[in-house]
C-alpha cells in the first residue's frame, strides 16, 4: 500500500475543487495564484481566475463511521484517500445540564427577602404540564452528537467537493445481547418478560438474586432476623443508575461501612470492582440516532448507507488495523490504491465556559496538625450513620468547626469573565524568555494578582505546567492586534481542534483501539 498526502484547494469564490498534491500546491504558492487559508488540514485559495466548475474529476465519495464517542471518516475517490481522521466527541453535557437546572432550583428558592406578592392580589396559573417530550424532541445530549456528525460534513464539505456521502449504521437489539451474557436466547413473548419480571420493584429483584444475604459479610439476614439495605455500587451522586447491576444487597452493618468516611474505606473500593458495565449507551445512541443522522446529511448531499458485517469482512479481507478511519474506509468497498500518509485526530472543545462568578473558600489553620485547610473541609458534617440526610442532632453531626484556629485567608465571591481572546487549543509564539520562539497550545488562562497567566504545552517541553504571565496592558494590545511583547498569537481554533499525526507512527504505538 502506498501511502500519499494531498492539500485541499478552494477557488476565488470559496467553492471546493479537486485536492492537489503538495508539490503542485507549493509551486502555485511559490507563482502567488495561490495562498494559505488553513495549516490542520492544509488549505489553499486560487487567486487567479480558475472556478472549480470548469473541472472535469471523478467522484468524490466521503465514508463516515458513526459513533457514540467517536466517529471515523476517510474522504477519496476510487482510488485514492484524500483525508482520513477521527472526532472525539464532546462529553459531559447532561452533567452540565443537571449542574445548571440545580443552579436555577436554588437561586429561585432565595425569596425570602422580596416583597409579598399575595398580599394585594392573587394571580391563578394555568399549568402546561410541556416537559419537552413533545413530538420529534431529543434529548440535548444525542442531539449534540447528532449535529456533531453533520458539523463534520460541513467542515470538510467546505474543503472538498463531496458528490456523496456513504454512513454505517446498525440496529442493536440490546435485550437479546443481555440474554446472550446470560447464556440464553429469547424470542416472541420473552421480550415482554424482561430481568425483573414476575417481581414488585427493583429492590425485591436484587435481594431475591442475593439470596437476602450480605455480599460483604455473607450473612443470611432471614436468618438472623437484621434488615437488608440495597446500595448502589456507583452512587447515585456520581452518575450511577437504578439498574440491577448496579445495587448490590447489604446487611446495615457493612453499608455503614461502606458510606464511612464519606465513601473513602476499603469496603466502597471493593464493591467498585464487581459493577458490571451494560450502561448500553452507545447501542441506544445508535438506535435513537442512526436515521436522523441520515435524514439530516441527506437532505445536503446524496446520503447511502451500509452495515458493519460489511466493513469487518473487507478489514479483515485486506489484513488492515482496526481503528475508527479504517473502518470508515471500509464502508461498502475497499478500493484504495492510496492511503494518507497523516491522519487527523480532532477534538471537541468547548467555546465558551457560561459561569459567571466564582467563589473561593477561605482557608484556615487546623489545630489538630497545624496544616492549612479549607472552611469547607473544617465545617459541620452529617456522619453516615445519620438517621436523615437533613438531621441537625448533635450525635448525628461532627463539628470540625472549632478545630479552626486562626483565619490566614478570606473568602471571595467575584463575578468572572470568560470572554478572553486565548482559549484552550489556540496556538501562541513565546517572544520572551529561554523558551523564545516555541509555539505552543493554550490549555486554559485566568487571572491572577491583576496579571492574566496563559498555561500551555509544545513538544517537548522540560516542565510539567510551562505558563506565562501577562500584565492587562499587554492583554489588551493581544486583545487588539494579536501580539504582545510576551506573545503572539499563531491562530485561534474553536470547535472542532484538528490535530495531524503521522498515520505508521500512531498505529504502531497505540496498535487496536478496541478487539476485532
Amino acid at each position: 500500500m502506498k501511502y500519499l498526502d494531498y492539500t485541499f484547494v478552494v477557488d476565488n469564490n470559496n467553492v471546493p475543487c479537486m485536492p492537489v498534491t503538495n508539490n503542485e500546491a507549493g509551486y502555485l504558492i511559490r507563482c502567488g495564484l495561490a495562498k494559505v487559508i488553513n495549516h490542520d488540514p492544509f488549505v489553499i485559495q486560487r487567486l487567479d481566475d480558475y472556478i472549480s466548475e470548469s473541472e472535469i474529476r471523478d467522484e468524490i465519495t466521503m465514508k463516515m463511521d458513526m459513533g457514540y464517542m467517536n466517529v471515523g471518516f476517510s474522504v477519496g475517490t476510487k482510488d485514492h484517500e484524500y483525508l482520513s481522521g477521527q472526532v472525539k466527541l464532546l462529553n459531559g453535557i447532561s452533567e452540565r445540564l443537571e449542574q445548571r437546572a440545580s443552579y436555577r432550583r436554588t437561586r429561585r428558592g432565595r425569596i425570602r427577602y422580596r416583597k409579598n406578592k399575595n398580599v394585594d392580589y392573587k394571580t391563578i396559573h394555568n399549568p402546561t404540564y410541556k416537559n419537552g417530550n413533545e413530538d420529534n424532541w431529543i434529548a440535548p445530549s444525542v442531539q449534540h452528537k447528532i449535529d456533531s456528525h453533520v458539523r463534520l460534513y460541513r467542515k470538510i464539505a467546505s474543503w472538498i467537493p463531496i458528490d456523496k456521502v456513504i454512513i454505517e449504521i446498525a440496529n442493536f437489539d440490546i435485550q437479546a445481547i443481555k440474554a446472550l451474557k446470560d447464556g440464553k436466547e429469547i424470542s416472541g413473548v420473552d421480550y415482554q418478560r424482561g430481568e425483573m419480571y414476575g417481581f414488585e420493584n427493583v429492590k425485591q429483584y436484587v435481594r431475591e438474586r442475593d439470596n437476602y444475604t450480605c455480599q460483604i459479610c455473607e450473612i443470611d439476614t432471614i436468618k438472623k432476623g437484621t434488615g437488608l439495605e440495597v446500595h448502589h455500587i456507583i452512587p447515585r451522586s456520581q452518575g450511577g443508575s437504578n439498574k440491577p447491576s448496579n445495587l448490590i444487597s447489604l446487611c446495615k452493618k457493612c453499608h455503614n461501612k461502606v458510606h464511612s468516611n464519606n465513601n473513602n474505606n476499603k469496603y466502597f473500593r471493593e464493591l467498585q470492582t464487581r459493577k458490571i458495565n451494560d450502561t448500553y449507551k452507545d447501542a441506544t445512541f445508535m438506535n435513537t440516532s442512526r436515521w436522523r443522522i441520515y435524514e439530516s446529511i441527506g437532505s445536503k448531499c446524496p446520503t447511502y448507507i451500509s452495515y458493519g458485517y460489511i466493513t469487518s469482512l473487507n478489514r479483515k479481507t485486506n489484513n488492515l488495523p482496526k481503528f475508527h478511519y479504517v473502518d470508515a474506509a471500509c464502508i461498502q468497498k475497499f478500493t484504495y490504491k492510496t492511503l494518507t500518509k497523516n491522519i487527523y485526530l480532532v477534538e471537541q472543545k468547548r467555546c465558551n465556559d457560561r459561569c459567571m462568578s466564582a467563589f473561593w473558600d477561605a482557608k484556615y489553620i487546623d489545630n489538630r496538625d497545624g496544616k492549612e485547610k479549607k472552611g469547607s473541609e473544617l465545617s459541620y458534617k452529617r456522619l453516615p450513620s445519620a438517621t436523615s440526610k437533613r438531621t441537625t442532632r448533635k450525635e448525628d453531626v461532627e463539628n470540625d468547626r472549632v478545630y479552626r484556629q486562626r483565619k490566614t485567608k478570606k473568602g471571595e465571591f467575584r463575578f468572572v469573565c470568560n470572554s478572553r481572546c486565548l482559549k484552550a487549543g489556540d496556538l501562541i509564539r513565546i517572544n520572551i524568555g529561554k523558551r523564545k520562539g516555541i509555539i505552543g497550545e493554550v490549555t486554559n488562562s485566568q487571572i491572577e494578582r491583576n496579571k492574566y497567566k496563559v498555561r500551555f504545552t509544545y513538544n517537548g517541553q522540560d516542565v510539567k505546567y510551562p505558563s506565562i504571565s501577562i500584565s492587562k496592558d499587554e492583554y489588551n494590545i493581544l486583545k487588539e492586534t494579536g501580539k504582545c511583547d510576551s506573545i503572539s498569537i499563531v491562530r485561534t481554533r474553536r470547535g472542532m481542534i484538528w490535530r495531524k499525526y503521522d498515520r505508521a507512527k500512531y498505529e504502531s504505538e497505540n496498535v487496536d483501539q478496541y478487539s476485532s
